[in-house]
């Protein structure tokens, strides 16, 4: 069996298979198409009927988003977060005594216990707003989706271009009151997402809340605005994911917020909620799903164990071969593991000539381990790394790989395995030949910057 993973879940276009004198032309078809470029997806984002406009009408004040699309923690990767936040603010500039945009931001965690709530994390230093939006999701049991959203709720953040340190101070508006200060003690970009996430399991699993004001399966009378005289309206919630919301942001849009999605309404208008479910409707679909997984597992491994491989990823797992092909040269195994999931009692290492390695290069191994019921460390899967045009296995690519390439295909010298799969560049016709030395050529002399 052999996993093709691509960039999007839209169907792709193999640019390498198209002569390339039209290449240059369909690209520019693609991008007139596409609105300037403005419907292409990055990875995490569903792609739903370009024919679906948003109207209020389609607002559901009793089902904003299905408990099934909320608690959905394997819509993305650490990877796809990160693609996903360079692409909405590709031009977000640090301003001066200011804080990094959101796709730069980097920080540490702090170790969090397992609760009731979440299952804990460890401590970790230097970690991207992505990571951290990734780790926290897997811990707490939410669509990281969700958490994207609610940033871009709360303080617009994610398509910001001039970030503020109230945004990353407040960002998912946890413990911040509409009628009293922030609570200093959950200050700061992961203590916000955590606390924010974690909240939302609070909400769906203490009686205090399930019992409390909004309860689900009854009509609830909640109010358009904080002033009271703007009114109520009776709205009968049909899940949990709904109630937390209601919990979070305790308003339910009125007639003239639902009449200017994309402006305000009245004085009696509060947006929380509308927003919520607009921002998800444009980025990631329909809130009410079907839900698409970001990851695609790998088959047959023991019971309660769990590895699977990103669907944005350009990786290619051959599971017969127990090969994992088509590697970026200067990867490493913290880039490798962004694209590869795994379950918390599993870890991974890289080996080659039987020590443990940082630096991945052709012929080494990616082992999979966890602890058997006698608390030993097994091995559960192996696959040999096969690195895109890393011929000779050194790591590095280089003209003694071209030269290796020339050698194959003159016959003095033959690749096998995964030196082999690493000499094939261009694998539409899954052979070594005069095109892929070609490309190796254009990649040496700087003519083309990836082998890809």
């Amino acid at each position: 069996m052999r996993y093709n993973i691509y960039v999007t879940q839209k169907t792709k276009i193999n640019f390498s298979k198209i002569p390339p004198s039209f290449r240059v032309l369909l690209a520019v078809l693609l991008f007139v198409a596409s609105g300037f470029g403005g419907a292409f997806l990055v990875a995490g984002e569903r792609q739903y009927a370009d024919a679906v406009t948003l109207t209020g009408s389609m607002f559901r004040a009793g089902n904003i988003i299905s408990d099934d699309m909320f608690y959905a923690s394997n819509t993305m990767t650490a990877a796809d977060i990160q693609r996903f936040l360079d692409a909405r603010a590709p031009n977000c500039v640090q301003q001066a005594g200011g804080p990094p945009c959101i796709k730069d931001f980097r920080g540490d965690i702090p170790a969090r216990p397992a609760d009731a709530f979440c299952s804990g994390m460890a401590a970790a230093t230097n970690q991207s707003a992505a990571e951290m939006i990734f780790r926290v999701s897997q811990s707490c049991g939410i669509n990281p989706q969700v958490i994207l959203v609610k940033l871009q709720k709360e303080q617009g953040m994610i398509t910001t271009s001039r970030p503020t340190n109230w945004m990353y101070r407040a960002a998912m508006g946890f413990a911040c009151p509409d009628d009293a200060p922030c609570n200093d003690a959950f200050g700061g970009f992961f203590m916000q997402v955590y606390m924010g996430a974690r909240q939302f399991r609070v909400y769906r699993q203490s009686s205090t809340f399930i019992n409390g004001w909004f309860r689900v399966g009854q009509n609830n009378n909640i109010l358009f605005h904080p002033n009271t005289n703007c009114g109520r309206q009776t709205v009968f919630i049909e899940n949990q994911a709904t109630q937390g919301l209601y919990y979070y942001t305790p308003y339910v849009p009125n007639a003239a917020a639902l009449a200017n999605l994309n402006g305000s309404g009245d004085s009696c208008s509060a947006f929380g909620n509308r927003n919520f479910w607009r921002f998800f409707w444009n980025w990631f679909g329909n809130p009410h799903g079907p839900v698409q997984s970001a990851v695609r597992p790998v088959p047959n491994l023991p019971e309660g164990v769990e590895v699977g491989l990103s669907v944005a990823s350009l990786f290619e797992l051959d599971l017969p071969a127990q090969q994992l092909s088509r590697v970026g040269a200067g990867s490493n195994l913290t880039k490798i593991m962004e694209d590869i999931s795994i379950s918390d009692n599993v870890t991974m290492r890289l080996v080659k000539d039987g020590q443990a390695v940082t630096t991945v290069s052709t012929g080494a191994l990616l082992e999979f381990r966890t602890e058997n019921d006698a608390g030993e460390v097994v091995e559960i899967a192996s696959w040999t790394i096969s690195v895109l045009g890393d011929v000779n296995g050194d790591g590095v690519v280089d003209i003694s790989d071209l030269v290796a390439m020339r050698m194959h295909l003159a016959g003095n010298r033959v690749l096998i395995g995964e030196f082999l799969t690493a000499a094939d560049i261009l694998p539409e016709n899954r052979e070594v030949d005069i095109t892929d030395i070609i490309r190796m050529r254009q990649f040496l002399a700087g003519s083309i910057q990836s082998l890809r």
